[in-house]
């Protein structure tokens, strides 16, 4: 359990056994060791087995490193508890969150989802399970560069690399402009992902466009992009050394006009990870996800509990909050096919989202978007809006989040493949 990070060298050479051949295996969780082998064990014959794992070998990546080649020996998933928390006997009481997951080689049998909710187990009869426990076929998401749809491209913010000297508290912003007044121009509000849910205000030096005898003529700025090179250039990596050619600037200059603002890390109550826009006045740093040249529109399906929906499924975990990526998470997301006219009405629903939390000033978006303090005029407009997204997919909507995935699911496989014979027909061109 201790992740791939923690991880003591011995289970390390133990997974270089266990996953000779594969080309990705190192991210894995050590417990797919025990899958693996598991499976190539009973392959070519009518046994079964059955593992208690953490939840984490269904989500993100971890799955189409694994479940891929579990399939290719014929096996099939028998049945699935989905995620529930266990809890053992252990004088700390850990609680795990786990699932319980059979592998058999008869794919014609029945196969059962057992689901949990409040304590209560109830069991569906499915003719396939996914290998994110839910019922549909077999295909996992993969991490993608671009996205699967027609829709704006998405990246991480910009990462200062300065040990902390582009960025300032709202004490050191004051006494820089007591000082040197003209250093105003220089300023930019910043935001991470703690800056931007919970309210805080940070600063940077943004000097994307500063002369050399400007910044000579200011001792504050000065000072810090010395200190800023010289960390630099003390760090083993060599493409920091490298930035150290430029020292006022942060590794990355993205400042666009308008964008839309994720953060990359949102905590498992969460009903909806909370997005919202940001201007040139704003600088986004490596800690959010943003997305240039974005629309209303764009934030409408970004936000509706059909994506977040999907989020949960794909997305890798920091702990057990989410954490969000462009490759995994948005990249794949299988987006509708609208009308003009549909698209005009999610626009003018997530208008009335934005509405809401401006009339609701004072809360931050942690509070706003925490499951006990949700004002009511927040919950009832992405009420609306999920239940007209939800149509934008199917005209009943859905009824739950399963029949939701179930959907998503069944659509990017059918992307993928349109994809697939497109590319076809390009190479035989």
């Amino acid at each position: 359990f201790k992740g791939n990070v923690k991880r003591p060298e011995s289970m390390n050479q133990d997974m270089a056994i266990v996953f000779k051949g594969f080309k990705k295996y190192k991210t894995l969780d050590y417990v797919t060791s025990w899958f693996w082998r598991g499976a190539d064990y009973i392959k070519n014959s009518s046994a079964k087995l059955a593992f208690v794992a953490t939840n984490s070998v269904v989500q993100g990546e971890q799955v189409a490193m694994l479940f891929p080649y579990i399939f290719d020996l014929g096996i099939t998933i028998k049945f699935a508890y989905q995620t529930f928390i266990w809890k053992n006997n252990a004088k700390d009481n850990a609680n795990v969150h786990v699932v319980i997951i059979g592998l058999s080689t008869n794919n014609n049998e029945s196969k059962d989802i057992y689901i949990n909710i409040k304590g209560n187990t109830s069991k569906k009869t499915v003719k396939n399970i996914t290998p994110y426990l839910f019922e549909g076929g077999n295909i996992a998401i993969s991490r993608r560069s671009k996205p699967l749809c027609s829709v704006p491209p998405i990246s991480k913010g910009n990462m200062p690399y300065d040990d902390g000297n582009l960025l300032l508290n709202s004490e050191e912003k004051n006494e820089l402009i007591l000082k040197n007044p003209e250093a105003s121009q220089w300023l930019r509000k910043v935001v991470g992902s703690d800056e931007y849910l919970n309210g805080k205000d940070r600063w940077c030096l943004w000097l994307k466009d500063i002369e050399q005898n400007e910044i000579n003529s200011i001792p504050l700025i000065k000072e810090r992009v010395e200190k800023v090179r010289e960390y630099r250039l003390d760090c083993d990596d060599e493409s920091a050394n490298k930035l150290a050619e430029r020292p006022h600037l942060f590794r990355e200059t993205k400042n666009p006009n308008q964008a839309i603002l994720i953060p990359s890390v949102s905590s498992e109550r969460r009903r909806y990870v909370p997005i919202g826009f940001i201007d040139e006045q704003t600088i986004a740093t490596n800690l959010v996800q943003i997305i240039t040249n974005s629309s209303l529109y764009d934030f409408g399906i970004l936000t509706s509990i059909i994506h977040n929906d999907w989020m949960r499924l794909v997305a890798g975990r920091l702990k057990s909050d989410y954490r969000y990526s462009g490759t995994i998470v948005y990249n794949t997301f299988p987006f509708p096919d609208v009308t003009d006219e549909q698209k005009k009405n999610i626009e003018n629903l997530a208008e009335e989202i934005l509405l809401a939390r401006a009339s609701n000033a004072g809360m931050t978006l942690a509070e706003l978007y925490d499951p006990d303090k949700m004002p009511d005029d927040l919950k009832q407009a992405h009420s609306n809006l999920d239940d007209a997204v939800d149509k934008l997919y199917r005209p009943q909507g859905f009824a739950n989040t399963e029949e939701r995935l179930a959907h998503l699911l069944a659509r990017y496989e059918q992307l993928i493949e349109l994809e697939q014979q497109s590319k076809g027909k390009k190479k035989a061109k």
